[in-house]
């Protein structure tokens, strides 16, 4: 349904000044040859494998872990059980049989990042201790089995190794990402696409292509219950576009010659021809995918703390361990046995090996319980941040609304009843597939009632339905006008109406009339209605002393009368995604807020990221 009219004349007309670079969705450039040029696809093949890797990841911990152990308690129950006094070379050259498989296949995954970090960053990392102190006590103890000493250290090395591949396995499986809201957001791009081109026998039609090889200017046809290849500009027809996943706008926004659309959406009922403006890397959706990479991959400022520490940790145990080994060796003139063994042992005692396992397995226990009543948490970082939250921005579609329109007042006019107003508009839309005719049949369903027979049922696009019943014409739709509707027939609203469906709009819902012939039989509000405990919940986090922010891409009208029933005071209405990750962004540099952020929707994703802590509502993803 259409709020507004359009001039019939201007819907299969397509605008002549219309130039592949009039309008340039999400990238801001007017200039034709940067845009052209662009046409790379902006999903890479590493996404369509992230969830293979990530379960290739947990069983190779698994192996590792299964390895350590079994390894690592056999070193141990030897090292306990066997004296040294009847200990042979036997003895000896199991236990080094048993850790040498732990320190080069446990050890492996170390040294890796050990030798990156020094070659690329050249800082220090844990993975420096790691490395340091088992190498050291592994080759002390190799060196001691040949130069007959009888103090080994092969316990100790596998101990540490084995230690911290369960401690990984164990912050992996908490903090593991997995990607479902980029797995969604890519989900939503068709593979292909219809376009009008000129085929080989030089005339124009219809061809099926890659969606990655659309290029500026292509003609695409999108016919009803297909998605929007691209972002684009409407050159024929009329129809509801359901931009929720971009927009989190509830209700479809209706689309006609001159509109802008965008790539990702769906088309609901009508056929559409849209010019491609945006492609590849450049569509709004792939600016979306982008900004959700860029804020995953940007480290916290608690990682950036914790990586400082190590840069002056690890240097300091270092000198403490050469300083300590040359003190014994150049003033007490002890043995070498007794040096090396002062030096490992530094090293051994200065990795964090308790922290290694304990921090993760307090992580996992912690959101576990949170996981069995049924909060997801990534780790146990964003505990500790969500401590200090004093901002808490709230999307309003799906979040604090149920994410889809109700039927939320009938009103009827004199010489009806409001079951008649329900029954007619219901036996009207029950052919239709606008999620408002929806509404409406799901509302007279729920009171169990029977719709009548009608005939030469007909929608039309952005206006509503047009049927026969009982020889009269039953119009069900938006009337903006006041005065007629599609047909050119009149159809005035009374005065009193008018006043109660302007009510009904300042309240942000959507008003349909209903007429027979030019009779009003009344109007039915349609809205996103709120969650049960919305208002409970926004009294809670105010009594805790939060600011409570209402970030959505809806109408501000909408938005206004959603803040007001909750008792919220500040609204930022009608933003992009982009805005709604500007805004986050703007609470934290510029008001200095440490802001969380709760939503549902793919539009969300970037703000969530952005966000001092995410909080995504139901099962969609966590951030």
């Amino acid at each position: 349904m259409q709020s507004d009219d359009i001039d019939s004349k201007e819907t299969n007309k397509q605008p002549d000044n219309m130039n592949n670079n009039d309008v340039c969705l999400g990238c801001g450039c007017n200039d034709d040859s940067q845009v052209v040029k662009n046409q790379e696809p902006f999903l890479n093949k590493e996404s369509e494998y992230q969830e293979e890797e990530d379960e290739e990841q947990t069983g190779s911990f698994r192996s590792l872990i299964i390895i350590g152990l079994t390894l690592t308690i056999a070193l141990v129950a030897i090292e306990i059980f066997v004296d040294d006094v009847d200990s042979s070379k036997a003895i000896d050259y199991l236990l080094l049989s048993l850790a040498t498989p732990v320190q080069v296949i446990l050890g492996r995954p170390f040294y890796v990042r050990f030798y990156n970090s020094l070659r690329r960053k050249r800082s220090f990392t844990v993975d420096t201790l790691v490395v340091l102190s088992t190498s050291v006590a592994f080759a002390y103890s190799v060196i001691a089995i040949f130069t007959d000493q009888n103090l080994t250290f092969f316990e100790a090395s596998a101990s540490v190794l084995t230690i911290f591949t369960i401690g990984e396995f164990l912050e992996a499986r908490v903090l593991k990402t997995t990607s479902e809201s980029l797995e969604k957001l890519i989900a939503l791009k068709p593979k292909t696409a219809v376009v009008i081109r000129i085929t080989t026998d030089g005339r124009q039609g219809e061809q099926e292509v890659n969606v990655d090889e659309i290029v500026v200017g292509d003609t695409i046809v999108v016919k009803p219950g297909e998605t929007v290849a691209t972002d684009g500009v409407v050159v024929y027809g009329e129809s509801s576009i359901d931009e929720s996943m971009i927009t989190g706008e509830s209700i479809p926004t209706d689309k006609k010659v001159g509109d802008r659309v965008i790539g990702g959406t769906i088309n609901k009922n009508g056929y559409l021809r849209i010019k491609a403006v945006n492609v590849g890397s450049r569509t709004i959706l792939a600016n979306i995918v982008e900004m959700v990479k860029q804020a995953r991959s940007s480290k916290p400022s608690i990682q950036r703390i914790a990586d400082t520490a190590a840069m002056y940790f690890i240097p300091i145990v270092l000198l403490i361990a050469v300083g300590a080994s040359t003190y014994w060796a150049l003033f007490v003139h002890a043995s070498t046995q007794f040096i090396v063994t002062v030096f490992a042992t530094i090293l051994v005692v200065s990795c964090p090996c308790a922290l290694g396992i304990a921090t993760p397995m307090v992580v996992s226990l912690g959101v576990g319980k949170a996981a069995r009543e049924g909060v997801l948490i990534k780790g146990g970082e964003y505990l500790e941040k969500l401590a200090h939250i004093d901002t808490v921005v709230f999307d309003k579609t799906g979040t604090l609304t149920m994410g889809k329109p109700e039927v939320t007042d009938i009103i009827a006019n004199d010489n009806y009843d409001k079951s008649t107003v329900l029954q007619i508009a219901y036996s009207a839309e029950i052919k239709s597939e606008h999620p408002i005719a929806q509404a409406i049949v799901s509302k007279a369903e729920e009171q169990n009632m029977q719709p009548v027979e009608v005939t030469q049922f007909n929608v039309i696009s952005g206006h509503g339905v047009i049927a026969r019943y009982l020889q009269k014409t039953m119009f069900v739709g938006t009337c903006r006008t006041r005065e007629k509707s599609i047909d050119d027939q009149p159809r005035p609203i009374p005065e009193r109406m008018q006043s109660v469906m302007s009510e009904l709009e300042s309240e942000g819902k959507t008003v349909v009339a209903i007429f027979l012939e030019s009779s009003l039989v009344g109007l039915i509000a349609v809205a996103d209605t709120l969650r049960d405990n919305a208002r409970q919940t926004i009294q809670e986090i105010k009594s805790m002393g939060k600011q409570v922010v209402l970030l959505t891409g809806d109408n501000l009208r909408t938005a206004k009368s959603i803040a007001k029933k909750l008792d919220i005071d500040k609204v930022l209405a009608e933003v992009t995604p982009t805005r709604k990750l500007a805004e986050i962004v703007n609470l934290q540099i510029k008001d200095k807020k440490r802001v969380a952020m709760t939503g549902d929707g793919i539009n969300d994703a970037p703000a969530l990221t952005q966000a001092d802590i995410g909080i995504a509502m139901g099962s969609y993803f966590i951030l």
